[in-house]
């Protein structure tokens, strides 16, 4: 049998910085629609002067872009992920940016997990979008994102096989197959060496 064993646990790498290419790109987006907002100014009488105009423009750019900062920053810092076989275990934002939400999730519990890659994303690292019947849960700037995803779809579909041959009911005259298949998933990791004997004990009462 084919060892697939995945690696104990992995943790997301949370962005430190933004691409220097990002602040540029946000800097003309929000110098855009300051213009925009202080243009009829300029045309109404008695307006704001073309080089007051400018200064105001600049000025307002310059305060959303350290307010962006600072929601950035901060949510970076309240953003950490550890994946196991068993759990999700870490803590995120929500809409509000400076609230601490506490995550602990049995991998069983995930319904679907994927990479979310938007246009800022890429500046700043992309989103883990985990999917569970209590909700949604999104983690934001992931750079390792898709390493991430790909060890906890793994886990989910090891979750899967423990579950379905933990369950299973066993007739007695597939007793000496049973048990070598138990063997193998012990030794392919898929379940733990306490599970392997509890299965295992159950199987052998039946004899």
């Amino acid at each position: 049998m084919e060892n697939k064993e995945i690696k104990s646990v992995i943790k997301a790498i949370i962005s430190k910085h933004v691409r220097q290419s990002g602040i540029w790109i946000r800097g003309v987006i929000l110098f855009v629609l300051a213009s925009g907002a202080y243009m009829p100014t300029i045309i109404i009488n008695g307006g704001l002067s073309v080089p007051l105009y400018m200064i105001v423009t600049l000025a307002t750019t310059g305060l959303f872009l350290l307010l962006w900062f600072a929601i950035f920053n901060r949510k970076r810092k309240l953003t950490e992920l550890t994946v196991s076989e068993k759990e999700i275990v870490g803590s995120y934002t929500g809409f509000i940016p400076f609230a601490k939400i506490m995550l602990r999730m049995p991998i069983e519990k995930v319904d679907n997990v994927a990479a979310v890659n938007s246009i800022f994303d890429f500046f700043t690292g992309k989103k883990i979008r985990i999917a569970s019947a209590s909700g949604v849960i999104k983690i934001r700037y992931v750079l390792n994102a898709d390493e991430v995803v790909a060890f906890i779809s793994a886990a989910i579909e090891q979750a899967k096989k423990r579950q379905a041959f933990m369950g299973q009911s066993t007739p007695q005259n597939d007793m000496a197959e049973s048990l070598k298949k138990l063997a193998e998933l012990r030794d392919s990791g898929i379940i733990t060496e306490e599970e392997f004997n509890q299965k295992k004990s159950e199987l052998l009462s039946k004899m």
